[in-house]
């Protein structure tokens, strides 16, 4: 039981320190929120969160210019126009947002080729359902009664195969015949 109740407080333990669920569950620009953020470096939005953690000098993020300016800059690439602005405001160029751009056209290319990956495996035919017939049942067979003082024979189709072959020693030739019926073979030999 012990275990139990460790093994449960472990999960528990690990599964409040997933990113996704510190964003949710600590107030913002905290310590451990601004680290929850910087674990999503392909999201703009989190991506300018990172860089107003430095800005605000949170604990454990520097207010370096060079490292906010490289936040926002990778922020505004994901298209966030929050980011862009800032950098605007700072004198600094705005670059495209080629990141955001590259990450549609890999999610587009992906879909198409699902789709032709569907196209070219036509779906496979539903499963006939299961039916449980009932059992044929065939009428008896009445055959007629048999006289009593009547001989009745039942003929068997016999075996039989017959193999001819020619021996001759010093000119004198005999011609071998071998027949076998249901495994009784015989031969005969007759001059030539």
């Amino acid at each position: 039981m012990k275990k139990l109740i460790a093994a449960i407080t472990m999960a528990m333990a690990l599964g409040a320190c997933t990113p996704e669920l510190q964003l949710q569950t600590e107030p913002a620009y905290s310590p451990a929120w601004c680290q929850a953020a910087k674990a999503f470096p392909r999201s703009g939005t989190y991506l300018y969160a990172v860089a107003q953690c430095h800005q605000r000098g949170v604990a454990g993020f520097p207010q370096e210019e060079n490292v906010i300016v490289y936040y926002l800059t990778e922020s505004a690439r994901w298209g966030n126009t929050e980011a862009g602005a800032a950098l605007a405001s700072r004198g600094m160029p705005i670059p495209d947002d080629d990141l955001r751009r590259e990450a549609a056209d890999r999610r587009e290319s992906e879909r198409n080729r699902q789709a032709l990956i569907q196209a070219l495996n036509p779906p496979r035919p539903a499963p006939r359902p299961q039916t449980t017939t009932a059992p044929m049942v065939r009428p008896a067979v009445v055959q007629p009664p048999r006289p009593a003082n009547v001989n009745t024979s039942t003929f068997q189709r016999e075996n039989r195969s017959t193999s001819t072959k020619r021996n001759c020693i010093n000119n004198v030739c005999r011609i071998e015949t071998t027949t076998c019926i249901d495994g009784r073979c015989t031969t005969t030999v007759t001059n030539q």
